[in-house]
């Protein structure tokens, strides 16, 4: 972090680009208190979603900073979404920007239909053909009409601007209804006794899943049945019940992957061997 922090001082930086865990850095560690990064101008975040917390705690810090981020995967080979010079504010942090020249998005239910909020599906210059020898995962992912299909649910908003409101891959299904693991997680992120979190779907007999929290304490903040039993009617009280998480396990840190993105899969896995027991309801 010194390096870095090293670097933008001697050379006056006016943008960062970093990814999430960076900015994390950013905000929480106090070593960055002790540098003049007024030079600073612009953030710009990509490769995972960073926590509307995160973003406030950026604005707050730095309050003389602007604001962008972009959208893209692999297999879009750069990015699909951007925010333009007129986006470059907090004010539009919880979208992905606006479309790119030359590339088309649309919105899909799971029949096919054009939805006002459903899986991005994409088209341009930029992405992928397919894979190379794999032509059954190609047809999968793009179709045999071209169409990347992102495995992501998003919407157009009024001004534009792309907004990112969760994954098909990582939804939790709940009586057959899909709910976004990270729509949780920043709830669960605005309480002062929650430092990270990662929700994940747990299998039940009678809902086919349920919400199920592992959660990283705040500092000085030890986990306890007491504290299982707050986040779950803190949860009851601000979202409907098929949302409600149903278990709370206390872990030392969140498994992310260097961009930041949540290795969901790794914590599914490892479940059951995980700190304190699961407080059910």
């Amino acid at each position: 972090m010194k390096a870095m922090l090293d670097t933008i001082v001697d050379y006056q930086l006016r943008e960062l680009i970093l990814v999430p865990p960076l900015f994390i850095r950013l905000v929480q560690d106090a070593i960055v208190n002790q540098y003049d990064l007024t030079c600073v101008r612009r953030f710009s975040s990509g490769a995972a979603p960073l926590p509307p917390r995160v973003i406030e705690q950026l604005q707050e810090k730095f309050p003389w900073t602007g604001f962008k981020q972009g959208y893209g995967m692999t297999e879009s080979c750069s990015c699909l979404t951007a925010h333009s010079p007129d986006n470059y504010d907090y004010e539009y942090s919880d979208t992905v920007g606006t479309i790119l020249p030359s590339t088309e998005l649309k919105f899909m239910d799971v029949r096919g239909n054009e939805v006002g909020e459903g899986e991005i599906w994409a088209r341009g210059p930029q992405c992928a053909m397919g894979y190379v020898d794999n032509p059954q995962a190609s047809i999968e992912t793009f179709g045999r009409d071209g169409w990347l299909r992102t495995g992501d649910i998003g919407r157009m908003l009024a001004n534009g601007c792309v907004q990112i409101t969760g994954r098909i891959k990582e939804m939790v299904k709940v009586k057959g209804v899909g709910v976004a693991p990270a729509e949780l997680e920043e709830l669960l992120l605005t309480h002062p006794k929650v430092l990270d979190v990662a929700v994940i779907g747990k299998p039940d007999d009678y809902t086919g899943e349920r919400p199920h929290a592992c959660v990283v304490t705040a500092t000085g903040i030890l986990p306890s049945r007491k504290l299982c039993d707050e986040l779950i009617k803190f949860v009851q009280g601000r979202k409907m019940r098929s949302k409600w998480i149903h278990g709370v396990t206390f872990i030392t840190s969140v498994p992310k992957a260097g961009s930041g993105k949540i290795l969901r899969r790794e914590l599914k896995t490892h479940l059951s061997d995980l700190q304190i027991p699961i407080a059910k309801i």
